[in-house]
């Protein structure tokens, strides 16, 4: 996987390639495919296409290339962010505006009203249904802006949402789901409806397996504990370069908050120097007045370059937050998802060991009572029955891994393909926005130099 710090090294994972084409052992017969799939139909549209892309959309454009010369199914826009009462209860609504080509689709384009916590239900819906895919985050949650309910938090807000249905919509196994098709086809009447429903069955089902799983978990005593924590017997039976991706998301995520948090604070200081310019202006501005002649109008002319380079920076400064850091924060969260994922493949390797363990145990047993003359044979019977269903659940943990095993490798390779798009979108846009902040920096001194010099060529000669 391509560093998304580096998205000019080749293929393989961190330093030395840490994914290569084979794949290495694991559980029994359990092996793993290539993590050199080849790539997907059409990469997903970049961050700044996702995000910048409104006008289009809102106008009805048609469809947009997805960069890969292919035709993008969806066009969604969340638009329109309205604060809805007050204090703690609080809460924003959004208009969803979509387009598609999709036939499952009763109208090719919707408009819906939704909220965050829709959003949310259909992140979860995603990541319960489609185990295995990394779905796309969700912007996180911020307490204290949210009480406040500020402009910028709205509307950054809205930017990390539309990119949010926008990534699950170009996702080939996502976009056709029908939990999307609800979230942008239902109207508010129909959702309600439908969250209600799919909330209590999830619910149900979530608590009948935690009982089940809580009651055969506790007959396995200290030997399963150690397996489901994640001890070294499950990274043994792993396959090496999985494992080595694995590690290398985790540091990734680090690596990425930090350079987050300087991100942040680069948009701060420019925030903060885009301010200052314009106060400065306005401080010249007043010292002028004092003064009279060349010099009056030498002031003047610095006030007013200074208070017009302070509004053209705001919007170039916006611009740095827009695309600069709100990727790499959404680059952060992308990538806990992934390591989510790979925790939920470390859970299944570890259940999968547990029944075998236990089907080990129960082999024991029944093999113990056939050898001890005199056994009854009702017992027998109820070991025998013991040994065919550990049998059964063996057989579908092991199913179930081998499941997410498949899903999860075409995944990091989607996803390996995604990071280095953005990346290499990421970057640019960096480098575009801090050119222009330098250059319209540098063009509105070097006409304030012009005019300064003109002023003082035009001064009367001193006595």
């Amino acid at each position: 996987m391509q560093d998304p710090l580096n998205p000019f090294q080749p293929d393989g994972i961190g330093p030395g390639g840490l994914l290569s084409n084979g794949g290495g052992g694991a559980v029994g017969a359990t092996r793993h495919a290539s993590f050199t799939h080849p790539d997907p139909p059409g990469p997903p549209p970049p961050y700044d296409s996702v995000v910048m892309g409104d006008a289009n959309a809102a106008a009805g454009g048609s469809g947009g290339a997805d960069g890969g010369g292919g035709t993008r199914d969806f066009e969604i826009v969340v638009a329109d962010p309205v604060k809805q009462g007050e204090g703690v209860s609080a809460f924003v609504s959004y208009k969803v505006r979509s387009r598609t080509n999709l036939a499952q689709y009763a109208r090719p384009s919707n408009e819906v009203i939704r909220r965050f916590r829709d959003f949310a239900w259909l992140h979860d819906r995603l990541a319960e249904e489609k185990r295995g895919v990394i779905v796309p985050p969700l912007p996180e949650k911020n307490a204290v802006q949210k009480f406040t309910m500020g402009t910028d938090f709205i509307e950054e807000r809205r930017r990390a949402l539309q990119v949010f249905v926008n990534r699950v919509a170009s996702h080939p196994e996502l976009k056709a789901t029908r939990a999307l098709q609800r979230f942008l086809e239902s109207n508010e009447d129909e959702f309600a409806l439908e969250v209600a429903l799919t909330t209590a069955a999830a619910g149900g089902a979530a608590k009948k397996r935690l009982d089940g799983a809580v009651g055969w978990f506790k007959g396995l005593g200290g030997a399963a504990t150690s397996l489901v924590a994640g001890k070294s017997s499950s990274d043994a039976a792993e396959d090496p370069e999985y494992v080595k991706v694995r590690d290398y998301l985790t540091q990734l995520e680090s690596h990425l908050g930090e350079a987050a948090r300087q991100a942040g604070r680069l948009v701060a200081k420019e925030t903060e120097l885009t301010e200052a310019l314009g106060e400065f202006g306005q401080s010249i501005e007043k010292l002028g007045r004092l003064e009279e002649g060349n010099v009056a109008e030498a002031f003047q002319q610095l006030a007013s370059k200074a208070q017009g380079m302070s509004e053209s920076r705001k919007g170039q400064v916006a611009q740095l937050a827009a695309r600069f850091e709100a990727p790499i924060k959404e680059a952060v969260r992308f990538v806990r998802a992934a390591t989510n994922v790979c925790n939920d493949r470390g859970v299944a390797l570890a259940a999968m060991q547990a029944a075998k363990h236990d089907l080990d145990t129960k082999k024991v047993r029944y093999a113990k009572l056939r050898g001890t003359p005199g056994s009854a044979s009702d017992k027998l019977l109820e070991a025998e029955r013991d040994v065919t269903e550990a049998e059964g659940r063996v057989s579908k943990a092991r199913a179930s891994y081998e499941e997410l095993v498949s899903t999860l490798t075409e995944e990091l390779n989607r996803f390996q393909k995604e990071r280095a798009a953005d990346t290499n979108a990421l970057l640019r846009d960096l480098a575009l926005v801090q050119a222009s902040l330098a250059a319209d920096g540098a063009k509105g001194w070097s006409a304030l130099l012009n005019e300064l010099q003109a002023i003082q060529g035009n001064a009367p000669a001193a006595s």
